[in-house]
């Protein structure tokens, strides 16, 4: 479920700006970040320990981003990384459906964990959830390339789904 929401008139502000890269590279503010639409998506989380978690995030869409960059039709992924570096990579159709959340059940994500910001979408599984994101970027792969040849995945550990 998503829905544009007016509760969240003020994002909180951002520590970093988060770059977000398409054909043009943008890099937002949270003052920039305030300016685009917010809704919220209830999403279910599966973590690696197998417990599930489901929360009501609020944030930016992904699209809403990713059109601000104006990112190629043909882009096939999307590569999120963190601020220290834990990069994963999502198949376009999933990201889409996504969020750049600051808030979870109403309360800012900061408020409750190390981190401001979260890489939320249905379907994919908690690892690939990013937090402290950094960086949204558009990439087009080739049907035989592996995403997984784009991921950094050993520097999250510190923080838990």
């Amino acid at each position: 479920m998503n829905s544009p929401d007016t509760r969240f008139h003020e994002l909180p502000s951002l520590s970093t700006p988060i770059t977000v890269s398409g054909n043009r590279s943008l890099s937002l503010s949270g003052e920039a970040l305030s300016m685009l639409p917010i809704e919220t998506k209830t999403v279910t989380i599966k973590c690696a320990s197998g417990t599930r978690n489901t929360a009501t995030w609020a944030g930016i869409p992904v699209l809403e981003l990713l059109s601000a960059a104006d990112v190629s039709d043909e882009t096939t992924h999307l590569v999120v990384e963190s601020d220290g570096g834990y990069r994963m990579c999502v198949d376009i159709r999933a990201a889409l459906d996504g969020l750049l959340a600051f808030f979870r059940d109403g309360t800012p994500i900061l408020e409750c964990e190390p981190y401001e910001t979260r890489f939320i979408t249905p379907g994919v599984d908690g690892a690939r959830t990013v937090k402290a994101v950094a960086l949204l970027e558009a990439r087009h792969l080739s049907p035989s390339a592996d995403p997984e040849s784009v991921e950094e995945i050993s520097r999250e550990e510190e923080y838990s789904a």
